[in-house]
């Protein structure tokens, strides 16, 4: 079972990112998500965990596949990746601080530069060609003492 759901919120060239305040990614910018519960389907927890983390009522949010991790050399877990865009019109005014960190239009160029090490090292693997498939798609992140070692494209989801 994948424990966990991420979205990425898009509004025209920006995603809305959160620099979480707690581990394991305490400190940089990620998309909005969390942990399944019990019973929950991943499209539930990620509108679940949207709302609880942002306010924002999402609804039939895009599934692009799952990210996976193996850490020195043990499978660690992985997360189900959802897409959304928000309206144009809806006003979301940032930066906006909520119990699970800081919320903050970032443009999506920023997000994905490769010397940007403020954001999740494994995001710019990923998110560009989950933003651009009609079908989900399934990575799988490597890392060695603590870095990110290699990413790889598995292909489209089982």
């Amino acid at each position: 079972m994948i424990p966990y759901c991420i979205c990425f919120i898009l509004k025209g060239s920006e995603v809305l990112m959160l620099n979480r305040v707690k581990a394991p990614t305490k400190g940089l910018w990620n998309g909005v998500g969390g942990k399944l519960e019990p019973e929950e389907t991943p499209e539930q927890s990620v509108i679940r965990e949207v709302m609880e983390e942002t306010g924002i009522q999402i609804q039939y949010p895009k599934y692009t596949g799952i990210v996976s991790w193996n850490v020195d050399g043990i499978n660690k877990g992985g997360m189900h990746v959802f897409i959304t865009h928000l309206d144009p019109q809806i006003d979301y005014h940032t930066p906006l601080k909520m119990d699970e960190g800081i919320l903050d239009w970032k443009e999506i160029d920023w997000v994905l530069e490769e010397d940007n090490y403020g954001v999740v090292s494994n995001i710019r693997h990923f998110l560009p060609d989950m933003i651009k498939s009609c079908e989900p798609l399934e990575f799988k992140c490597y890392y060695r003492n603590g870095q990110l070692d290699d990413v790889k494209e598995l292909g489209l989801t089982r």
